[in-house]
């Protein structure tokens, strides 16, 4: 048992050594964002009750993926209604996401970890479920500090959909088996695990070390300044 612990430890630390692209998540890893997430809902779920489509109805957990789920009920019944709710529903993400943005700020050490990454020759890719906009107001020059930045405007499944993470995985290059996901919550260790990639999550958002070890992180840091002294680390 213990000897098949330490094996597997070993694998995992081969396999991170050979990480050829890390993968960053947005808000709560690399940046302070207080969106007020309780109001998002609340607001979106009073223009589907307009529209007739009650909460009960409702199969999915994430905002995103509920509006996708309500968009075809209405289309259904009224092709028109459908395409309301959306621009409603997307209309009222943004504003709330672009008021958080105004007073979001970057977590220290992030740009430089950043830099030192691609210093050291490995791709460097940032994904969100935010949109463009409300991440380039925190970080105008996300350009310059990553090889590919993908928000949900440039996808149509968000994280832990596979699309969004194998679309980065596709721009950088690499193979998951040669790339690292880092992020905040369990939707990045979801999404990084069914990519097939070695999973670090960061304690500088809502979920707990205990939370992270469940969903089963291969790695669990403090924050994302953490994740170069990992890679380079002697076996």
């Amino acid at each position: 048992m213990v000897e098949s612990i330490i094996m597997d430890s070993l694998e995992k630390r081969s396999h991170v050594q050979r990480a050829k692209a890390v993968i960053f998540d947005f808000d709560g890893t690399l940046a302070v964002l207080n969106i007020d997430f309780s109001l998002m809902r609340e607001r979106v779920f009073e223009v589907m009750r307009a529209f007739g489509v009650k909460e009960d109805s409702i199969k999915e957990r994430y905002l995103l993926e509920i509006i996708d789920e309500v968009y075809p009920i209405l289309w259904g019944k009224n092709p028109s209604d459908a395409k309301e709710f959306y621009e409603k529903a997307h209309q009222i993400l943004h504003e709330i996401e672009m008021n958080a943005a105004r007073e979001g700020k970057l977590i220290p050490g992030g740009e430089e970890t950043l830099k030192t990454l691609r210093r050291k020759g490995m791709k460097v890719g940032i994904i969100t479920r935010n949109c463009e906009k409300a991440v380039r107001q925190v970080f105008p020059e996300i350009d310059d500090y990553c090889d590919a930045f993908i928000s949900r405007d440039f996808v149509e499944k968000v994280k832990p959909h596979p699309d969004h993470l194998n679309s980065m995985l596709n721009v950088l290059k690499v193979a998951g088996k040669d790339s690292v996901m880092i992020g905040d919550h369990l939707i990045d260790i979801q999404a990084g695990k069914i990519a097939g990639m070695i999973t670090v999550g960061v304690l500088t958002g809502r979920i707990t070390r205990n939370e992270f070890e469940e969903a089963g992180a291969d790695y669990i840091l403090k924050d994302v300044s953490e994740i170069d002294r990992l890679l380079m680390e002697d076996i």
